[in-house]
C-alpha cells in the first residue's frame, strides 16, 4: 500500500514529520510515501487504484457550496473537488491531530496486510482461487439476498 500526499510544502512537510515520528514508512510492506506535484497526477492515481492511502491538503479540497459557487476566484486552481473524491470512494476524514493520524494510518497498513497475502505465500492459480474463494461466496450470497 502507499500513501500518496497531496497539498502545499509545509502540509507536506507536516505530514512527513507525522510520519517519521509514527514510523510509519516502516510498516508499509510493499509500498512506499510519495508526494504528488500536480493535480493531474493525483487524478491518475486515484483513477488507478482508490484504495491507496491519500492525504490531500483541506485547503485543496473544493467544497460545492455558495461560496465557491458564486466567489470563483477563492477557489485553488490546483483543487480537487469533494465530489470528484466521493465518486471514486476516496473517503474524507477528519482528524483531531497527528496521533489520531497515526493511528488511522496504522489500522489501514494492518487491514491491507490481512488482506493481501504475501508472494512467498501463492505457488499456484489453486492457491489463489483458495484465498479469495471466501470473498467470492460473501458476495455471491449478498448478491442473492439483494435479489
Amino acid at each position: 500500500m502507499n500513501i500518496y500526499i497531496y497539498g502545499g510544502n509545509s502540509f507536506q512537510k507536516k505530514i512527513h514529520t507525522i510520519l517519521d515520528h509514527g514510523n510509519i514508512r516502516f510498516k508499509i510492506d510493499d509500498g512506499e510515501v510519495r508526494n504528488i506535484a500536480s493535480l493531474s497526477s493525483l487524478k491518475d492515481l486515484i483513477e488507478e487504484d482508490p484504495h491507496q492511502i491519500f492525504l490531500i491538503d483541506q485547503e485543496k479540497i473544493i467544497e460545492d457550496d455558495f461560496v465557491n459557487k458564486y466567489l470563483k476566484f477563492l477557489i485553488p486552481k490546483d483543487g480537487i473537488t469533494k465530489k470528484y473524491l466521493d465518486q471514486h470512494g476516496v473517503g474524507d476524514i477528519s482528524l483531531r491531530g497527528p496521533d489520531d493520524l497515526i493511528v488511522y494510518l496504522e489500522k489501514r497498513l494492518e487491514s491491507a496486510q490481512k488482506i493481501r497475502p504475501k508472494a512467498h505465500e501463492i505457488t499456484s492459480i489453486d492457491d489463489m482461487f483458495d484465498i479469495f474463494e471466501d470473498d467470492i461466496d460473501e458476495a455471491l450470497s449478498e448478491t442473492s439476498k439483494n435479489n
